[in-house]
This record gives C-alpha cells, sequence and structure tokens, in this order.
C-alpha cells in the first residue's frame, strides 16, 4: 500500500512547477551619453538600479542630472503568485530650467485600472492584465530573453499618461561587443515601432550578466540622439568585467 504512494510523492516532487521561479538580481550601473547642442556637447551621466525592500517589494530606478536638469523614474512593483511582474507605483520627475513636470501613475490590480495623475491632475483609464509601466517593461524583456531563448520576438504592453502603448523587441542574435569593462557576450535587439513597423533602436544586453543592458543606439537620429552606454556596474555585488 506504501509503495504507490512513495512513488507519487517522488513523481508530485520532480514535476516542474507551473511557473518559472522570477530570480531577479539587484544592480547598479553607471551610463552615459552626449547631446548636440549644436555650437558645444552635453555630457549626461545616468544611475540605474534595481533593490528589494524589506516588505518583499522591487524598486526599479533611474536618475540623470547634469547642471540645468535633472530627470528621475522609478517603477515600485510585486512579483506575484505566478511569478508575473506586476506595477504598483511608477513616477517621472523632471526639472528643467526650474520647470518642474510630476508624473505619477497607480496601478489598480483588482479593478485593471490604473490612476495617472500629472502635476496633481488625476483620471483613471483601463488597462489590460500584463500591463507594466515606463521603465519595469525593460526588466521584463531582460528576464524574458532568459526564460525564452528560442523567442525572437518579445511584445508588451505599457500604461503610458493616458493610454496602452504596444512596445516590440526582435531579437537579431550573439555578438561580441567592445564596452568599457572589456569584451562582453551580447544579444543584440531591435525596438520597433507598432504601427510603422520600423526600427527605432539598437540594443546590446550583457548575456553572462543577466542581460543587463549594454549600450542604446538611435536608427531614426531625431533631435540629434546619440548613443547610450554603459561604463560601469555591479549584479548581485559582483563586478561586471569583460573577458
Amino acid at each position: 500500500m506504501l509503495k504507490p504512494l512513495i512513488t507519487l510523492l517522488i513523481l508530485i516532487s520532480t514535476m516542474p512547477s507551473a511557473y518559472a521561479e522570477l530570480s531577479l538580481k539587484p544592480f547598479v550601473g553607471y551610463y552615459h551619453t552626449s547631446y548636440d547642442l549644436g555650437l558645444t556637447t552635453l555630457d549626461v551621466e545616468g544611475k540605474r538600479s534595481l533593490q528589494q525592500q524589506s516588505d518583499g517589494s522591487w524598486v526599479l530606478d533611474f536618475r540623470a542630472k547634469n547642471w540645468f536638469a535633472r530627470l528621475s523614474q522609478t517603477s515600485t512593483f510585486l512579483i506575484d503568485d505566478e511569478q508575473q511582474l506586476k506595477p504598483q507605483h511608477y513616477r517621472r520627475y523632471q526639472k528643467v530650467f526650474g520647470k518642474v513636470k510630476d508624473r505619477s501613475i497607480y496601478f489598480h490590480w483588482d479593478q485593471l485600472k490604473v490612476t495617472n495623475d500629472i502635476d496633481g491632475k488625476p483620471w483613471k483609464m483601463d488597462i489590460p492584465a500584463d500591463a507594466l509601466d515606463l521603465i519595469s517593461y525593460q526588466l521584463k524583456l531582460r528576464y524574458d530573453l532568459i526564460t525564452h531563448p528560442q523567442q525572437k520576438e518579445f511584445h508588451y504592453r505599457v500604461a503610458d499618461g493616458g493610454k496602452v502603448k504596444d512596445l516590440i523587441f526582435r531579437v537579431i542574435g550573439p555578438e561580441v561587443l567592445k564596452t568599457p569593462m572589456g569584451k562582453l557576450n551580447t544579444t543584440k535587439l531591435e525596438s520597433i515601432r507598432h504601427k510603422q513597423r520600423d526600427v527605432q533602436h539598437l540594443i546590446w544586453v550583457a548575456t553572462d550578466w543577466d542581460n543587463l543592458l549594454l549600450r542604446v543606439e538611435p536608427v531614426r537620429r531625431k533631435d540629434k540622439e546619440k548613443p547610450i552606454f554603459l561604463d560601469r556596474a555591479t549584479l548581485d555585488g559582483k563586478e561586471v568585467k569583460g573577458f
């Protein structure tokens, strides 16, 4: 009588979980870009980080500043029972020459709605069950590349300022990239505008370092946009180094 029961327990214990565990790792990365202002070039440095809070939530944060402007974006999110990333609050704060723009998005998952609040003027809108915010989708892409290595195209729906945007990323393939940290194995991708289906940016992520964002290069040189690249970083307390 015990043998069938023991066999059943062994089978259950060795069955794969219905949901692959989303094993996030904290990181800190320092990025650099520049802007062409005509007679001069303006260098800009930014810091991106991911940290877990004492209540179990995660905070993805990006900050950049120079002598006349400051920008910050913060996403606070949870990982649900199905190992899905669920934003709770997104905030973008911008101050340029003393003029402030402050935007928050609050997610109400029990209602499938968000409250958009721009400069103290709130309103609600409906969202799909897989909605993300303007920076959490970047983290989701990194880990989707790990959990779905054969997939060639990724789609995300992002709640942004009164509408839901469709973002598309297509995998080009592996590439060795020279970086300030040395040569790194990367996956190269392209971001695609949903309606026009044209390529906006080329993106490189570090394959051996949880797909940390290494470089973003604009294809359409709008507003004289320059590449953004990673200068240095730590992942789970370890310094990112090339080979």
